[in-house]
């Protein structure tokens, strides 16, 4: 089973590539956070180009796309193609106002014609293997997923990932299973779901509810990064582990800003450890949102995840950060039953 890192903006960046690295915890592949594509911006931005110049880990990594105007989106795909990337990744799901007003990320999905466009320009621009596509499964509504499973199909990617919900429902709802299981039946190339893996079981769940050939992982693997380690076999963290992670991030983020700026850096690292806290006494996460300096930030670390106490696998069922992973878990077949056909 594939395991990916799900491409998050400001998070998924090189500090988060270096941490996995040096905690032992790595995907199979990673994707950069997306390069904005204008017709008029015609350099790929340093920050993202980095996380592909400076990868050290030996992990493929594929430069993320996000834009509506075609041909600088295959000028910056066949710009990507010169660095040491795996391939091109064409974002179809990104659902942030700023970019879907602009009919791009899942603002593709607002004009089906469009989507239809934009993917067989880059299929036809770039090489066998260096084409995926990572995809919302509708602008409002489920069913407009039997229309685009087509399109997708038609163009042939060489890997698809689906985030199992519409842009509409943003982070808000149960995932769609059954989408996910009926692309794996369609579609010629490897499936990877996306959407409440926060844990090992509804790793399994996703496995036996739609047989993907891998999982994305965005926000539980932010929360608990060693969970690529755990659905490989291996032990569940304790807190002193979940310590370590948030002490290397510490480190790698800070060599990020140049020139630093510690309330920069802190703010920075509030993005990581608001996950962290989902299963945590209200005081960690009371202490860490109100943190100025860099003392006020790691206190509470120590203080709380100092200890080899097994660390919450699975996040609490009313978190806002990452819900509904019951609702995945209640909807796939019984462990013990055959992935589904």
């Amino acid at each position: 089973m594939l395991l990916a890192l799900a491409p998050m903006q400001d998070v998924s960046d090189l500090a988060m590539i270096r941490t996995l690295h040096r905690l032992g915890t790595l995907p199979d592949y990673f994707i950069t956070e997306y390069f904005r594509t204008t017709p008029h911006h015609r350099k790929l931005a340093p920050s993202t180009l980095s996380s592909i110049t400076e990868n050290e880990t030996g992990v493929p990594i594929y430069g993320q796309l996000v834009g509506s105007d075609i041909p600088a989106l295959v000028r910056d795909a066949q710009a990507l193609m010169q660095y040491p990337v795996a391939g091109v990744d064409l974002n179809v799901g990104c659902p942030a106002p700023i970019v879907t007003r602009k009919y791009a990320g899942a603002g593709l999905l607002r004009v089906l014609s469009r989507l239809d466009s934009t993917l067989g320009a880059l299929r036809d621009a770039l090489p066998a293997g260096a084409f995926t596509v990572k995809c919302r499964i509708g602008w409002e509504d489920p069913a407009e997923f039997e229309q685009i499973l087509p399109i997708l199909r038609k163009h042939a990617p060489d890997r698809l990932a689906i985030h199992a919900r519409t842009m509409a429902e943003g982070y808000r709802t149960p995932v769609h299973i059954e989408t996910v299981r009926r692309a794996v039946a369609e579609m010629q190339c490897p499936v990877i779901a996306n959407g409440n893996v926060a844990d090992a079981e509804s790793a399994a769940a996703w496995q036996r509810a739609a047989n993907p050939a891998g999982l994305m992982i965005g926000r539980g693997a932010v929360r608990n990064p060693y969970l690529f380690r755990r659905l490989r076999g291996e032990a569940a963290p304790t807190c002193r582990d979940m310590m370590a992670y948030a002490l290397a991030l510490f480190e790698e983020t800070a060599r990020l800003f140049t020139p630093y700026k510690e309330i920069d850096h802190i703010h920075r690292m509030k993005k990581f450890l608001v996950y962290v806290a989902e299963g945590l006494p209200d005081d960690f996460g009371h202490r860490m949102r109100r943190a100025t300096t860099k003392e006020t930030l790691l206190q509470p670390v120590r203080d709380h995840l100092d200890t080899d106490t097994p660390y919450p696998e699975t996040p609490p069922e009313h978190s806002r950060l990452i819900a509904h992973v019951a609702a995945l878990k209640a909807a796939a077949p019984p462990p013990g039953t055959a992935p589904s056909p």
